[in-house]
């Protein structure tokens, strides 16, 4: 068989289960394996597929022609690859997915091509997964033959930022046992392997803003957490963008920018994140500078204020 038409003939079967007027939950199944896994003290479950689609918290059944079997859960795992294998492989891949609004009633097989009976249902080149089972819908990312699957961690929030960089973050406010200041925060960061992250959109922060009462049962008002960002600060003599305040200083005038710089390596912030609609930047309380930035309660809608660098808590992120 020539490899166009092993390609064609990849995804071989999918097993609609049930159905109803909103969605319809199917197993798709094709050649293929875990990567980095083998099988061989997996137990023998012939009916591998159809134990994926009964447990609800299941997302992919991995098996092969000998009816050895595991099960992959959404609340167990955190990241998987899976790569298309070949029918003389004999391993199988059964992906679990809900398809909403109009949706394929069942395959026909042929050699050359997938064809589904309903004509608005994807080719195999143009198959999209997507698991619906925790808070955030999380789609496989198909590469060439290999599909990769990667959440959050526990109930930390997924954001998808698409406005001008392509990345996804997972976030969660922190509590920690003592106060640290904006150096000491970045270090506890990077030490469990994550980032004291930025925010990108106002639903980042308004997030943030609710998970905090969460997380702090009592917060009073104006406590706040950390978020990156650290307010730079450029003297200029004459300068037309210096609109925003200035200090005069031994003959001179020297302006502070409502200018902010992120080192997480990823945030790129909307412009109306740190506009008056949803943040209260004032450069200093009681003569003591405040430089970096923080999601606060402060009894309104909004939600960042500019405030001092030293002791608070924070919020983490991971960014994949």
């Amino acid at each position: 068989m020539s490899s166009k038409l092993l390609h064609y003939f990849t995804i071989f079967i999918a097993i609609l289960i049930r159905s109803d007027d909103a969605e319809l939950i199917k197993m798709t199944k094709i050649f293929g394996k875990v990567v980095s896994l083998g099988l061989y003290d997996a137990p023998v479950n012939s009916g591998c597929l159809t134990s994926c689609y009964e447990n609800a918290d299941c997302i992919l059944a991995y098996f092969d022609t000998s009816g050895r079997c595991q099960l992959f859960n959404f609340n167990e795992t955190e990241t998987l690859e899976v790569e298309e294998t070949t029918k003389t492989d004999g391993f199988y891949v059964a992906f679990k997915v809900r398809l909403f609004g109009s949706v394929c009633l069942f395959i026909r097989m042929s050699l050359f091509q997938t064809t589904y009976q309903n004509s608005t249902c994807p080719s195999y080149n143009l198959l999209s997964l997507e698991v619906n089972i925790g808070q955030d819908p999380i789609t496989w990312k198909r590469s060439g033959t290999t599909f990769s699957f990667q959440k959050c961690v526990g109930d930390w929030k997924m954001f998808h930022r698409t406005t001008s960089t392509r990345v996804t973050v997972c976030m969660q406010p922190m509590l920690l046992p003592a106060l640290l200041n904006i150096t000491q925060s970045k270090e506890y960061c990077e030490n469990m392997g994550y980032r004291l992250t930025g925010v990108a959109t106002v639903e980042e922060s308004k997030w943030i803003w609710n998970k905090m009462k969460v997380v702090k049962p009592g917060l009073n008002y104006w406590e706040n957490f950390f978020i990156d960002g650290i307010r730079t600060e450029k003297c200029f003599e004459t300068n037309q963008r210096c609109n925003v305040s200035y200090r005069r200083d031994s003959g001179y005038c020297s302006y502070k920018f409502q200018e902010f710089e992120w080192t997480d390596g990823y945030t790129v912030i909307d412009d109306v994140v740190l506009n008056s609609t949803n943040a209260a930047l004032t450069f200093s309380y009681n003569y003591n500078p405040e430089n970096c930035l923080g999601v606060v309660d402060m009894g309104s809608s909004l939600t960042i204020n500019d405030i001092t660098c030293a002791a608070d808590a924070l919020t983490i992120g991971l960014k994949f």
